[in-house]
């Protein structure tokens, strides 16, 4: 079944970086991330939450999607900043 963005909204999202900042202690430093002030939390986490949110679906739903490009896009449309980091041990090695 392909999930439906179009029913995220930006408060959905809000609410959902409300839920993942409150159970995450660090910040992400790799990978995709959304950018909350001064804190960078795991961007495909806040999308699955906002999701669910949006479409009332239970905090267990399982929802699988692999679009990193796509992840990107969708925080962005929605005024959020989101990027691909990589990581300081792998821009070392490179």
């Amino acid at each position: 079944m392909a999930l439906n963005w179009n029913s995220v909204t930006a408060d959905h999202v809000r609410a959902a970086i409300k839920q993942v900042s409150g159970s995450k202690t660090t910040n992400k430093e790799s990978g995709l991330v959304i950018v909350d002030g001064d804190r960078t939390l795991p961007a495909k986490e806040v999308l699955r939450i906002a999701y669910r949110l949006a479409n009332r679906l239970p905090s267990d739903a399982s929802l699988t999607f692999s679009s990193g490009d796509g992840t990107l896009h969708v925080l962005a449309k929605l005024g959020f900043v989101a990027e691909r980091r990589v990581s300081p041990s792998k821009r070392e090695s490179t």
